[in-house]
C-alpha cells in the first residue's frame, strides 16, 4: 500500500483559499513560501517539506488529510486528465488548468445526459 500527496487537493486548497488577492500578498502573508513557490503549487507541482508544513498551516489543514494511499480510491477519468495537463511541461500552467476545468465540465455535462451531446436550436 504507497502513500502520496494529494497535490490537486492542495492546490484546489490554496487557490481557494487566495481567492482573488495576488500571490506576493498571499506568499507574504503565509511567510517563507515566495510567490513563485505558490505559483508552482497552485498549478499543481510538488512543494517541498518546508513548503508544505507551511501552507498546511496557513490552511489550517493537518497534513495527514492531505495524504492518499493508493487504496483510498482510484481516480475518476477527469481527475486524471487534468492531473496529466498539469504535469504536462510543454503547457503553459494557465492553460493547463483551463483545459483541465474545460474536460472536467464537458465530463459532468456529458455523463448527466447519459453521454448525448445536447444540440443547440
Amino acid at each position: 500500500m504507497g502513500s502520496y500527496l494529494d497535490i490537486e487537493r492542495l492546490a484546489s486548497l490554496v487557490r481557494k483559499k487566495r481567492g482573488s488577492r495576488g500571490l506576493r500578498e498571499t506568499s507574504a502573508e503565509i511567510g517563507n513560501v515566495s510567490p513563485s513557490t505558490l505559483s508552482r503549487v497552485e498549478s499543481g507541482k510538488m512543494p517541498d517539506m518546508e513548503t508544505f508544513l507551511a501552507l498546511c498551516n496557513w490552511l489550517e489543514v493537518p497534513p495527514a488529510e492531505l495524504f492518499r494511499t493508493s487504496e483510498d480510491d482510484q481516480l475518476d477519468t477527469p481527475e486524471a486528465i487534468a492531473i496529466q495537463l498539469r504535469a504536462d511541461k510543454n503547457l503553459d500552467p494557465a492553460i493547463a488548468n483551463a483545459l483541465a476545468s474545460l474536460v472536467k465540465a464537458a465530463y459532468r455535462d456529458l455523463s448527466q445526459n447519459d453521454g448525448e451531446l445536447k444540440q443547440d436550436p
